[in-house]
């Protein structure tokens, strides 16, 4: 999980740790903690607050790296990480849930990632929700 660093992320850490049994969830609030986390290990699935300083850059670095990575990203930016959401969707493994969201349904999502489409795109429309 890639947040800010303090009490919340601990306590997100705890909870999805509690909720997602026999996963371990490694944190990072840094690019710098990211590229050492990459170096070291693979993800089932990654999740980037796309708010924080440095979250784009955390995003292009592990699809630089890991291109098929499941990455979750909690974001209420208007924009997507890829300039063009179906490509987003349908290049990558990429999934956005809008902020503030409650951990159930970021465990909701990280058990099921490749059943679930985006918060932001409309599959039937191939549009931005808006």
């Amino acid at each position: 999980m890639i947040d800010r660093s303090g009490f919340q992320l601990q306590t997100r850490k705890m909870l999805l740790e509690e909720a997602l049994k026999n996963s371990i969830v490694d944190t990072a609030s840094t690019l710098g903690e990211v590229f050492i986390a990459f170096q070291k290990d693979k993800y089932d699935v990654v999740i980037v607050d796309h708010g924080i300083e440095n979250g784009q850059g955390c995003i292009d670095h592990i699809l630089q790296i890991s291109p098929d990575q499941s990455i979750l990203v909690v974001s209420d930016a208007i924009h997507c990480v890829i300039p063009r959401c179906e490509d987003c969707v349908n290049n990558h493994y990429i999934r956005r849930l809008f902020n503030p969201t409650p951990i159930k349904n970021i465990v909701r999502m990280v058990e099921g990632f490749r059943r679930y489409e985006c918060d932001h795109y409309d599959a039937e429309t191939n549009h931005i929700r808006g």
